[in-house]
Formats: structure tokens, C-alpha cells, sequence
């Protein structure tokens, strides 16, 4: 019984090495697989974390421009009612 014993184990081994091997392998490939996946989709995110910067750079860039054209036509707007008024002011004095 003790020499069926010994040689179970070194058939099993004989059997499973070569299987487990195999599973080794294609279980390091899949994660070289997925660790190439996940570094692909990683430089996307950056990608589109850089866009997402210049886009919010941009639209701020025209906002300010927009808030300084506005600015401008307030004051163009305000010169406008002074120069009526003035212009009212002098066609007062010319007539009296």
C-alpha cells in the first residue's frame, strides 16, 4: 500500500503540472492584456482631462472678452445719455 501511495502523488504532479503550467501562462497573458487595456483607457482619461482644460480655458478666455465688450457698451451707452444731455443743456442756453 505504501508504494501505491508514493507514486499517486508523482502521477498527479506528472498530470497537473503541465495544466497548472498552462493556466500560469494564459493567466499572465490575460493581465499583461488587461494592464494593457487599463493604461490605454488611463492615457484616454488624460487625454480628455487635457482637452476638457483648454476647452474651459478657452470659454473663459471669450467670457472675458465678452465681459469687457459689455463693459464697453455700458460706458458707450453712458457717454450717449451725457452727450444728449449736455447737447439739451446747450440748445437751452442758445434759445434763452
Amino acid at each position: 500500500m505504501l508504494v501505491l501511495a508514493e507514486k499517486i502523488p508523482s502521477w498527479l504532479e506528472r498530470l497537473l503540472l503541465p495544466k497548472l503550467s498552462s493556466l500560469e501562462g494564459e493567466l499572465k497573458a490575460f493581465r499583461g492584456e488587461v494592464m494593457g487595456e487599463f493604461k490605454a483607457v488611463s492615457a484616454r482619461i488624460d487625454s480628455l482631462e487635457k482637452e476638457i482644460s483648454s476647452f474651459r480655458n478657452e470659454i473663459n478666455a471669450r467670457f472675458n472678452a465678452l465681459e469687457s465688450k459689455v463693459t464697453l457698451v455700458e460706458d458707450v451707452t453712458r457717454l450717449k445719455m451725457e452727450v444728449k444731455t449736455l447737447m439739451e443743456k446747450v440748445t437751452a442756453i442758445a434759445t434763452s
